[in-house]
């Protein structure tokens, strides 16, 4: 896959924040208002904050091409540090009878746009991953980071259903298309920004910039621990729940994260920010301070790894 490279103008200015672009209601189990969904029932801490500083692309798509179109128009704004989540909510006409046959719909259109082989092989545990080449808000400097496509379905929020797994439902169909350090790169630029007036490449003294690191750190690790407490929550399944270790350095899913979609659920366990977000802090620094080249691209979403829990689950 050929990687766009983007790079912000001088200047460059965040765009205000929009409204919802698309109907209410459209291609759900049940009639939604999506401002409702947003305030109640969307519980990833660092999405609603995205979504609240208007950097969440919506937009509707229908096919591939759609898909494609809207990627590209919002890769262009990550350079410009104006987006950094894109939701593709997926119209369709279809009536669906459970998770496999909605992921199928979502996995095709992944194909259609370019980004995969197989429909087929998509669904069963292949990760996508979009490279895009532009100045990373930490260092300023050229760097490649990965956005990962994943899929929400209706029926994943079910019990009755083989896929159930709120964490990944919506009340729509819909492809959300994050990185995770790109957001958490944003964070630190956020802060950056607010304490010192300057984005973080251009803090003089090494000590302030790494004290802001480990401070961003910490919040994006508290923002994580209160979106698994507040998904392991609402789920009915204990073993479909997600949770985190004692220590909060893990934690688990019955998905792998972040694979577009699976057709047998295993629970995995991931990485938290106390690891990845720190690691991504010693590079950044190096790569500002010491002049050491370095890839930012999977920290955060480098893939779970099968676990076993106390009770035995493996296969759910």
């Amino acid at each position: 896959m050929s990687v766009v490279s983007r790079h912000a103008p001088a200047g460059s200015e965040p765009v205000a924040a929009s409204g919802c672009p698309f109907p209410h209601g459209s291609n759900s189990l049940h009639p939604f208002n999506f401002d409702d969904w947003l305030e109640n029932d969307l519980r990833c801490s660092a999405g609603k904050r995205e979504f609240q500083l208007g950097r969440y692309v919506v937009a509707h798509v229908r096919n591939g091409y759609q898909f494609s179109e809207a990627f590209d128009r919002f890769a262009d704004n990550v350079a410009l540090y104006r987006k950094v989540g894109f939701l593709a909510i997926v119209q369709t006409r279809q009536r669906f009878i459970d998770s496999a046959s909605e992921l199928r719909l979502l996995g095709d259109i992944i194909v259609d746009a370019g980004y995969a082989d197989s429909a087929g092989a998509l669904i069963r545990s292949e990760t996508v991953a979009i490279p895009v080449e532009i100045d990373c808000p930490v260092t300023g400097l050229p760097t490649r980071y990965e956005f990962f496509p994943v899929a929400f379905c209706c029926h994943a929020a079910d019990p009755a259903d083989p896929l159930y797994d709120p964490s990944l439902s919506a009340p729509f169909l819909a492809i959300n298309t994050t990185s995770d350090a790109f957001a958490f790169g944003m964070l630190v630029r956020d802060l950056s920004i607010r304490h010192f007036g300057r984005p973080p490449h251009e803090i003089v003294r090494r000590e302030d910039f790494e004290r802001l690191l480990m401070r961003c750190a910490g919040a994006w690790q508290n923002m994580s621990v209160n979106t698994i407490n507040a998904y392991n929550k609402v789920s009915v399944r204990a073993e479909r729940a997600v949770s985190l270790s004692e220590d909060q350095s893990v934690w688990y899913a019955p998905h792998n994260d972040p694979v577009f979609a699976e057709l047998v659920k295993e629970r995995h366990s991931h990485e938290m920010p106390v690891v990845y977000a720190r690691r991504l802090a010693e590079k950044w620094s190096a790569a500002l301070y010491d002049g050491v080249r370095s890839s930012s691209n999977r920290d955060g979403q480098s893939g779970g790894i099968p676990a076993f829990d106390t009770m035995g689950w493996a296969s759910l």
